[in-house]
């Protein structure tokens, strides 16, 4: 969803890297979407386990990479909402 300069991005991905630092690409953000500065987000996951810590670029990049520990290869979804370039 985009309105103004404010855009909210909701991801739901049906599986993830299992390695305890291994990262995973969502894809390139269109251009009209992309911040206007890199913007971190984190999912937590659960007891302690599968936290993840999400980037998006201002080129449109749109990554997460696994924070340690267990890490599930299950379905996570996040939502990020950013001020746009």
């Amino acid at each position: 969803m985009k309105t103004g300069n404010v855009a909210q991005i909701n991801v739901a991905w049906k599986s993830a890297n299992t390695a305890s630092w291994g990262s995973g690409n969502f894809g390139i953000i269109p251009e009209g979407w992309r911040p206007v500065a890199d913007v971190r987000g984190t999912w937590s996951g659960r007891d302690g386990g599968s936290q993840r810590e999400f980037l998006l670029k201002t080129d449109g990049t749109f990554t997460y990479s696994n924070r340690g520990g267990s890490q599930s290869g299950d379905f996570f979804a996040t939502t990020m909402t950013y001020i746009v370039a």
